[in-house]
């Protein structure tokens, strides 16, 4: 038993020793400097190597640099160059009265910009030796130091003067600088001034007249100040007389760095050096050093923009953004960047914890830093600090352990849960919310004496004394958030599921908003009781008598409704955002905000402290602490404006007005505004007048606009940006007419009104006129077939004409009067059929062939009983002749086969004969009827006919042709008759009659 008991003994003290070898390490000063950004690659920064550095009028930064001229948006870098020009560095950005920015290169030409190009001025090539010429201009000159002398170009005209000096003949100028209407610069240790054409020297500075150093002019409060760069010393002088200069002394911080150039700004003066940036005030005798910015630089030229931003260029490592110089950043050992944890002490000492169980104590007065490890490496959760018995609480993952700054010395305790808030509750009691309960912790410092604070504090030393605390549980849940509000003396705890108000009875009552249930994720009171909460996406709501009273959101005034830390300042809350870090003041409402853009690193924030007007922030990337009256930067109006425009997906020249036909109506704006940061600072919102009146906006880091295809109309194209800190810009417009297509224009619908009613006009004329050509069209038809009528009548009367009636009652009433009853009734049969069928057909205008082949046989029948059997007759039918599907006019036929036997045949004394055929032709499209018969023939029988009876004419064959001429009338395809004689070895035996019938589909 005593060897394991020597053996523990020897344990502990091994311990006991490594901790405090641990714990034991030297005050350490760290310098303090403002966040500075430095502009890298990843930023589109186009160089390292920067000569200088311009704010124009519109908010553009210029960079002279080693690869040429750029433009700064903002957003990205533009090239600058033109095609005369030799090689790529230029230097001395300057503006003249106009706005235009002018530079100049070591080959002796001189730019100026204008309409975004730059412009060839003047080429000095021939004048000079090499060396760069230094320049200056006024409103009407541009004044070049160069080795000829001093010229003086005409800004118009173009026209040179030059001024020698002959008092030298190796003549160096530089420094060109005018102070009151008159021109200074050097000559090796001589100040220069140009009066007229004359060149004066006004004061030598007798420092080492035989070097060349550097030297710069700069005014302040009125007067003119020298200072020169000899042998490593820098030396100041200060304008006495107008023609003399005094020496005074030279800050410390100055005496062996090269000023490169001066900035007076903030009623500070801020000199660009080889190794940073050394800012001064001026009391009026001499240079009061301030602060020494990026030490480790070659700063060549520093501004101030018109956001507040402070520039650096540098020689060799690009170029520094100093967002505000009152947010500034403590610098920590790197290993303890980050911040998991941080606790006020006596408004005198800020004490931070990191994740790697590391701690650290800053000193108020002078920032100076003192870290520490702890005995566990786990992460430090919770500080809390009690004021009473002096003493700190250290809540760790693993381990808990508690400070006593009076003695110095480091107590372990028993193990605490992992806190996410404490509370001082009062009489030695923490309220404590940890990852799954809430809980009562007492008597944790009961064992310390109220004594003062020793000052300063150091490194506390470990004791292995266990001081033991009480903790006795609320509630099992997990909670974020707890308070102890002294005003009412009761306990808010933010569960996961409720946010609770506990009495000291321990009686709890949910706390809720519009009936749900209330996230809390931190929670502060301010002087006027106001309980305030932060959120996950309600804002941040304030709580007085158990119920909401008040809700801040992003409609009046919060960054983003999802909040973190709170800190109330008296009536002021500060409250950490999504998008930034906010200052309200809770009584009359008014909002200050600090983002990225004013340095704000990360608005991950794990702790936020107050000591008088010094706000200290701790985060995952550092301590960083804001001077409160000074940090917040005025609001000044943006300047917005259109950066580019697509048309059809194609660039083109911006312009305020656009006229675009109606099949080039997709359209892009870009647009942007000037400044550091404008992507992450900057929201923009727009609308399309003509189309929507409303306000549309567009998520952060948004800068363009896209319509895919416009309708036809005017439109005016707006946007406006907008800042966190409530400022805004002006509200560009861009005016759009899109032409409307050729059916969509006035004078089209004019066009096709007076189209629709000439068609309109046209139609019903034409129908009219159709109308009155179907009507005489049926009056001729009327008549026609009235005539055809007339026509079919006369041939019914030719074929009913009295001879030939005459003779067949003759031959009737002889067949009675011989007692030829059989052969009358037969015959009178026949005759009575005829008349019938004549009768029949006289009422249509085509008949079928069957039934003319019928009319025909009956009377050629007829006829040859007259003829007492002289007359023989044939007809032929063509078997691929359908008779009954074929049509023939009526009455038609009959009338030259009753020509053919009335004055061919019947002249004739014996052999009578007649041939009727009937066929189509090869086409099938006409009915071809021949009559032959061999007769006496036309000539003989027109001798015998007039014999007979003078001026005879036949009548049927009249009427025939009449009815050929009416039928042809109303018929595309016409019918002819062909009459010729039969001749056979040069005599007439006969007459051949052709006739041609169109065949149709049915009938007529």
């Amino acid at each position: 038993m005593y060897p394991n008991r020597l053996l523990l003994f020897f344990y502990q003290i091994l311990k006991s020793i490594k901790i405090i070898l641990c714990l034991l390490c030297v005050n350490i000063l760290f310098a303090q400097q403002p966040v500075t950004i430095q502009l890298t690659e990843k930023d589109g920064l186009p160089d390292i190597e920067f000569y200088d550095l311009l704010e124009d009028k519109d908010g553009f930064i210029w960079l002279a640099a080693d690869k040429g001229l750029f433009r700064y948006d903002g957003k990205t870098f533009v090239n600058f160059s033109h095609p005369s020009k030799r090689g790529l560095s230029v230097f001395g950005l300057c503006t003249d009265t106009q706005g235009r920015v002018w530079c100049n290169n070591i080959s002796g030409q001189f730019f100026f910009v204008t309409k975004n190009k730059l412009n060839l001025f003047t080429d000095l090539k021939a004048d000079l030796k090499g060396k760069l010429p230094e320049f200056y201009l006024t409103s009407n000159h541009l004044i070049a130091l160069a080795e000829k002398g001093v010229f003086t170009i005409d800004l118009k005209s173009k026209k040179k003067q030059i001024t020698s000096d002959p008092t030298t003949n190796s003549p160096f100028y530089c420094a060109p600088y005018l102070f009151k209407n008159q021109l200074y610069f050097m000559l090796n240790h001589w100040v220069k001034t140009k009066i007229g054409n004359q060149l004066k020297t006004l004061f030598t500075t007798n420092k080492d007249a035989t070097e060349s150093g550097k030297s710069v002019f700069f005014s302040l409060s009125n007067k003119l100040f020298l200072t020169r760069f000899i042998k490593n010393n820098t030396y100041f002088y200060i304008q006495e007389t107008p023609n003399s200069f005094k020496e005074i002394s030279t800050p410390k911080e100055l005496q062996t760095k090269t000023i490169i150039k001066v900035l007076f700004q903030d009623q500070l003066v801020w000199f660009c050096t080889n190794q940073g940036v050394v800012v001064c005030s001026w009391n009026g005798t001499e240079f009061k050093y301030q602060n020494n910015y990026l030490p480790e630089e070659f700063i060549t030229k520093a501004l101030k923009d018109k956001e507040g931003n402070y520039w650096f260029s540098t020689l060799r490592n690009g170029v520094f953004v100093m967002p505000n110089i009152f947010v500034t950043k403590i610098a920590l050992p790197k290993i303890e960047q980050n911040i998991s944890s941080l606790c006020a002490v006596e408004n005198k000492y800020i004490i931070y914890g990191t994740p790697e169980g590391k701690m650290g104590f800053v000193t108020v007065l002078n920032h100076s830093v003192t870290p520490f490890n702890l005995p566990s490496n786990s992460k430090v959760a919770q500080l809390f600090y009690n004021t009473t018995y002096k003493s700190l609480l250290i809540n760790q993952e693993e381990e808990c352990t508690i400070w006593n700054l009076n003695k110095g010395t480091l107590y372990p305790t028993n193990y605490i849960t992992v806190s996410k808030g404490m509370s001082d509750a009062g009489n030695n009691t923490l309220l404590n919310a940890s990852f799954d309960r809430a809980s009562i912790i007492q008597n944790a410092f009961s064992d310390f004496e109220k004594t003062p604070i020793l000052s300063p504090i150091k490194t506390p030393l470990f004791n292995n004394q266990r001081i033991r605390i009480n903790s006795s549980n609320l509630r099992i849940k997990r909670a974020y958030s707890c308070f102890y509000s002294p005003k009412n003396r009761k306990k808010y705890i933010g569960f996961i599921d409720n946010l609770l108000e506990m009495d000291s009875q321990g009686k709890s009552v949910p706390i809720r908003y519009n009936k749900q249930p209330i996230f809390a994720i931190d929670i502060q009171q301010t002087e006027n009781g106001v309980l305030w909460v932060s959120t996950f996406k309600d804002g941040v709501l304030g709580i007085k008598n158990g119920r909401v009273v008040k809700r801040y959101t992003t409609q009046n005034g919060l960054l983003s409704n999802q909040t973190d830390q709170l800190k109330a300042d008296g009536n002021s809350l500060w409250i950490v955002t999504s998008e930034g870090i906010q200052k309200v003041n809770t009584h009359n409402h008014t909002w200050q905000n600090l983002t990225k853009s004013d340095g704000i690193e990360t608005y991950n924030i794990s702790g936020i402290e107050i000591i008088n007007t010094m706000v200290y922030l701790a985060s995952n990337k550092g301590l960083v602490v804001v001077d409160q009256n000074n940090c917040f930067k005025p609001k000044k109006a943006l300047n917005v404006y259109f950066s580019n425009i697509e048309i059809q997906e194609k660039d083109t020249l911006l312009a305020p007005y656009y006229k675009l036909d109606y099949d080039k109506n997709a359209i892009k704006f870009t647009f942007n505004t000037n400044g550091y940061n404008t992507n992450e600072s900057v929201v923009y919102r727009y609308r399309l007048l003509g189309l929507n009146s409303a306000w549309i906006p567009l998520e952060r880091g948004v800068n363009f606009v896209r319509y895919s295809s416009l309708p036809s109309g005017d439109f005016i194209f707006q946007v406006q940006a907008f800042k966190p800190n409530g400022s805004s810009s002006n509200i560009a417009p861009i005016k759009i007419k899109i032409t409307a297509p050729f059916w969509q224009k006035w004078w089209f619908y004019v066009l096709l009104s007076v189209s629709i009613v000439g068609m309109i006009w046209i139609y019903f004329k034409s129908r009219l006129q159709r109308t009155l050509r179907e009507k005489q069209i049926a009056l001729a038809k009327a008549e026609t077939d009235n005539e055809l009528i007339y026509s079919q009548l006369e041939n019914l009367r030719s074929q009913m004409n009295p001879h030939f009636i005459f003779n067949a009652l003759n031959s009737i009433q002889e067949y009675i009067i011989t007692n030829d009853k059989k052969t009358a009734s037969v015959f009178l049969v026949k005759f009575s059929r005829l008349i019938r069928i004549y009768l029949e057909h006289s009422r249509e205008s085509e008949v079928p062939l069957h039934e003319e082949i019928k009319a025909l046989q009956l009377y050629l029948d007829l006829e040859k009983d007259r003829f007492e059997d002289t007359l023989s007759f044939e007809i032929n039918i063509d078997s691929a002749i359908n008779t009954f599907e074929n049509f023939v006019p009526s009455l038609f036929i009959q009338p030259y086969v009753e020509n053919a036997v009335k004055h061919g045949l019947l002249h004739k004394k014996s052999n009578r004969k007649l041939w009727v055929k009937f066929e189509l032709d090869h086409q099938g499209q006409h009915l071809i009827c021949t009559l032959i018969d061999n007769g006496i023939g036309r000539a003989a029988s027109a001798i015998v006919n007039q014999q007979n009876r003078k001026d005879h004419r036949s009548f049927a064959t009249s009427a025939n042709q009449k009815r050929i001429e009416l039928i042809n009338k109303t018929r595309s395809q016409k019918t002819s008759v062909e009459i010729k004689d039969l001749i056979e070895n040069g005599t007439i035996q006969g007459t051949i009659v052709i006739i041609t019938i169109p065949q149709t589909d049915k009938k007529q």
